[in-house]
């Protein structure tokens, strides 16, 4: 008779561990992979399942996935001992146990074809299909969001059409693999950021079917197939730039009106687009703006600056949440290159620096031409840290964990740092005399 257990592979730990299925019967012992992970302060090891607790809320999902590789593991064993008369393999166990998981993509696969490993693509489809579905999770126990679900797809299409002229396997994910594929990639002239992106999401697929057992090449893992990023060009706007903005009369266009107003609302709460367009009437507690971020699920307490206050008055009564109406982030970026190139001060000479298509490229655009939706929240961000309130403190308003991902956000030259140590020194020898 088979045991079937979950083990944590490392229980004295304060980080997430994977979690392993161990298979016992006559003798052997099989350790697969399930692909979860999860803190051990968050395991409950008598019932062998996640512990339903307010800090783990995913913790339902988390043990229905368990439970049905648990169920899989358990009937694909059952199978094979009727069809071989006889106690499984390890290796024809672990097989029929992947193959019991991805069953539900092709309902119509054959036995011939049951038997045979998927291959590079096809499993890669297997991928998103778990990470769309929630048996695969993420770090955090959460399922993956459509924006993780689109950059999956995205790159699986592109594997394929590379596939046409690269033979793709496990085995050939090499160092040739690598440069070829980012030479394939720059062709395309994307920056560097965007090729590091693709990378990464083959790296993170190639870790699921090495822990799922598909895989045995780690050439990936190495210094050699490195997924770059590097703080890309983007600007931000003054105090005085978003004024400008915002005094701008565009009564005339009412749709340009409420795309202006929406941006500044951004500007001065830093809040990202799929937030600052989501705020609904119950966030808003007196002077204050609380939200729980749609990226990484984390609460923040914003002030609202009079800019915003002025906004809210202008659409009371109009709207629930007294703020303009959202619209997509691609057409709202289109309207505020005609916002901005009404603006007088935004004419202005900008050199554009890039790594696009593996070369370096220096051009020159006018500022208004690079102002989106993003650039409200690069803007909150430097303006309230050049003024000089406290990193530490304005990461908590912004939502930033740790201050290597925040200082990304702040875009000060050379002659503003400067000039702020200058005033700084000044203030020193003030206090002196």
């Amino acid at each position: 008779m088979a045991k079937f257990n979950f083990n944590l592979r490392q229980k004295n730990t304060a980080k997430e561990t994977p979690i392993v299925l161990i298979i016992r019967y006559n003798g052997d012992v099989i350790k697969y992979p399930t692909g979860k992970a999860i803190q051990p302060k968050f395991w409950n090891s008598s019932e062998q399942l996640a512990r339903l607790v307010k800090d783990f809320p995913e913790a339902k999902v988390f043990n229905e996935n368990l439970k049905y590789i648990k169920a899989s593991a358990e009937k694909a064993f059952l199978q094979l001992e009727v069809e071989l008369g006889r106690a499984p393999f390890s290796k024809e166990l672990t097989t029929r146990i992947n193959t019991e998981l991805k069953r539900d993509l092709n309902p119509s696969i054959t036995p011939e074809e049951e038997k045979r490993p998927p291959s590079f693509i096809e499993l890669f489809k297997a991928f998103i299909h778990d990470s769309e579905s929630g048996l695969r999770l993420t770090a955090s126990g959460k399922k993956f969001d459509k924006r993780s679900i689109q950059k999956y797809n995205t790159v699986y299409e592109n594997l394929k059409d590379f596939g046409k002229k690269y033979h793709l396997t496990f085995e050939s994910i090499d160092k040739n693999f690598y440069s070829k594929y980012v030479a394939s990639l720059n062709k395309k002239n994307f920056t560097l950021n965007n090729v590091g992106k693709y990378i990464q999401v083959i790296k993170t697929f190639l870790t699921y079917a090495t822990e799922n057992g598909y895989n045995t090449n780690l050439f990936f893992q190495s210094k050699q197939f490195k997924a770059h990023k590097v703080p890309g060009f983007s600007i931000y706007l003054t105090k005085e730039e978003i004024t400008a903005i915002y005094k701008k009369d565009f009564s005339q266009s009412s749709h340009l009106e409420r795309v202006r107003d929406l941006f500044v609302v951004g500007c001065w709460t830093g809040l990202r687009f799929s937030d600052f367009t989501a705020i609904k009437p119950e966030n808003i507690k007196g002077e204050l703006l609380e939200i729980k971020m749609f990226k990484g699920k984390k609460k923040v307490m914003i002030p609202l600056h009079w800019m915003v206050k002025e906004i809210m008055a202008k659409y009371s009564g109009k709207y629930p949440n007294s703020l303009p109406p959202a619209i997509s982030n691609q057409k709202m970026n289109d309207y505020l290159k005609d916002i901005a190139g009404a603006v007088d001060c935004l004419k202005v000479p900008v050199e554009v620096d890039l790594i696009k298509g593996g070369l370096e490229t220096l051009t020159e655009k006018e500022k208004w031409e690079l102002v989106t939706t993003h650039t409200a929240r690069r803007s909150f961000a430097t303006n309230v840290y050049k003024s000089g309130f406290p990193a530490v403190s304005l990461m908590k308003i912004t939502g930033h964990r740790t201050e290597k991902a925040f200082l990304l956000y702040i875009k000060v030259t050379p002659e503003e740092n400067a000039i702020q140590l200058l005033e700084h020194w000044n203030k020193i020898n003030l206090q002196l005399d």
